[in-house]
Formats: structure tokens, C-alpha cells, sequence
């Protein structure tokens, strides 16, 4: 599969790739075209292509702009969710503290499993795009465990029970993260938006076989360069299309810093 190729490969070797497929297929386009056409009659309606081709440009560069700024607005807000959900199982393992020593101890070894199935095994599958129910079922579970241990807790205390209600609320939010962070992992673009993008760069690498340049390498370099710059462009989207999958994708980072951080608070507490 095309999309499976595209993300189990390093970013600089799908650039190259793309960009040599579409100034290669460029040129060859232009050659072709220059057999069928001769170059004499395009002289005469050179100015007149420039300017109309101007026109084809600046509608096709908002275009990628505004399919640029909505991929990259989704990568960023992607890495948000996955922060988000990070934050909530600090909170929660700071939270912890208040209660009753043998429950904390329980609270944050499921805090610590749920961590270790995000960084060990959710995480690997995200970046190969293997988002099956499977893959996500093991930390569900800890998570259903978790909730149910702490709705069964009987507060002693004042304390402990505001504590137990901050908790829950926490645990809400934490799901809410949790399954945002899984929608987001199989955001990306529509189908007919790379096709519409296609359609519409092939048309604007087209339109410069138009110009009559007497000099047909300096034709080629012109068309070799918009080529490229087109495709550039393109391996900007594939990058960030899938936010959580290949090579440049949101990291794990925020889960592997809720351990040691929160461990290292609980540990400087007064009563530790």
C-alpha cells in the first residue's frame, strides 16, 4: 500500500523520491509536448501565457497554503492532545498522595502500567499506523480498572473524599484525552484533496509547456524548478499529514516525563 511505503521510509528518502517522480515526469511531459507543438507558434503568445499563467499560479499557491496551514494546525493540535492526556495522569498520580497509603500504592501502579502499554506498545503501533481495536483494548482496561477502584473507595476523611471527587473528575478527562488522542491518530486528509492537489499542480507545471522560451533548456529549467517546488511542497503535507505515524510524528515524550517527574514530587513530599 502506497501509504504504507510512504511512512516506513525516512523523510529525505520520500522527498527525494517524490521530487524526482515530478520533475522527471515534468520534463518528459514538456518534451513530449514540444514534439507535438512547435516551439515558432508559441512565441507569439508568450506575454499572453505569462500573464494568464499568473493568475494559475497565485490560485494554486492558496491552495497548498491553506492545505498546508490545516495539516500543520492538525499536527500541532495533535501534539496538544497527547500532552493533555499526559497532564491528566500526572495530576492523577499526584493526587494520589491523599490517599490512604495501600490505595496510593494501588493508584499508581495502574497510573504505571497504563504508561508502560502508551510508551511500549500504543506509541510503536500509532507510528506504523496499526490503530486496530486490539492495539488499544489492554490500556482500556487498565483504565476501567483504575476508575473502578477509585469509585469503590470509601473516604475516611473530608480530605480524602474532596480528594476521591477531584480524582474521578480526573479520570473523566483523562478518557476524554485518551480517545481524542486515538481519533486524532488516524486524522489526515481526504482522498480528493490529493486529488484535487494533483490535478490542479499538473495543471500548473502544464501550463508552462505554453511559453515559447527560445531556449529550450532554460524552458526545461523553469519547468524542472516549478516541478520541484510543487513537490516540495507535497512532501511537506505527506509529513505531516498522519500526525502520529512515521518518522515525523508527535512524540512520546510528555508520557515518559509523567514518571520521573511525578515520582520525584511524591518522593520530595513532607510525608515521604
Amino acid at each position: 500500500m502506497l501509504v504504507d511505503f510512504l511512512y516506513s521510509h525516512p523523510a529525505w528518502e520520500i522527498g527525494l523520491l517524490v521530487i524526482g517522480i515530478l520533475t522527471g515526469l515534468s520534463l518528459l511531459g514538456l518534451q513530449i509536448f514540444n514534439r507535438f507543438v512547435d516551439v515558432h507558434l508559441r512565441h507569439k503568445d508568450t506575454e499572453t501565457v505569462g500573464l494568464t499563467y499568473a493568475i494559475v499560479a497565485v490560485v494554486y499557491a492558496v491552495l497548498l497554503a491553506f492545505i498546508v496551514v490545516d495539516v500543520f494546525e492538525t499536527f500541532s493540535r495533535s501534539d496538544e492532545i497527547a500532552t493533555a492526556e499526559a497532564n491528566k495522569l500526572s495530576n492523577l498520580m499526584l493526587d494520589s498522595a491523599g490517599l490512604p497509603p495501600q490505595m496510593a500504592t494501588a493508584v499508581r501502579s495502574d497510573i504505571n502500567q497504563y504508561i508502560d502499554l502508551v510508551i511500549k506498545s500504543e506509541w510503536p503501533s500509532q507510528r506504523a499506523g496499526k490503530l486496530d481495536n486490539a492495539v488499544f483494548e489492554p490500556g482500556w482496561t487498565v483504565l476501567a480498572r483504575l476508575d473502578a477502584e477509585l469509585a469503590r473507595f470509601e473516604p475516611a476523611t473530608l480530605g480524602q473524599n474532596v480528594n476521591k471527587g477531584e480524582m474521578l473528575h480526573g479520570m473523566n478527562e483523562l478518557i476524554k484525552a485518551r480517545r481524542s488522542r486515538i481519533l486524532a491518530a488516524g486524522e489526515h486528509l481526504p482522498g480528493v484533496v490529493w486529488q484535487i492537489l494533483l490535478a490542479a499542480g499538473a495543471i500548473a507545471i502544464g501550463y508552462t509547456y505554453l511559453f515559447g522560451a527560445h531556449n529550450p533548456r532554460i524552458h526545461m529549467a523553469i519547468t524542472g524548478f516549478i516541478a520541484a517546488t510543487i513537490a516540495l511542497v507535497f512532501v511537506l503535507i505527506i509529513t505531516l499529514d498522519y500526525p502520529f505515524r512515521g518518522e515525523v510524528s508527535v512524540g512520546d515524550e510528555a508520557f515518559i516525563g509523567v514518571r520521573t517527574t511525578a515520582s520525584a514530587v511524591l518522593d520530595a513530599a513532607p510525608d515521604h
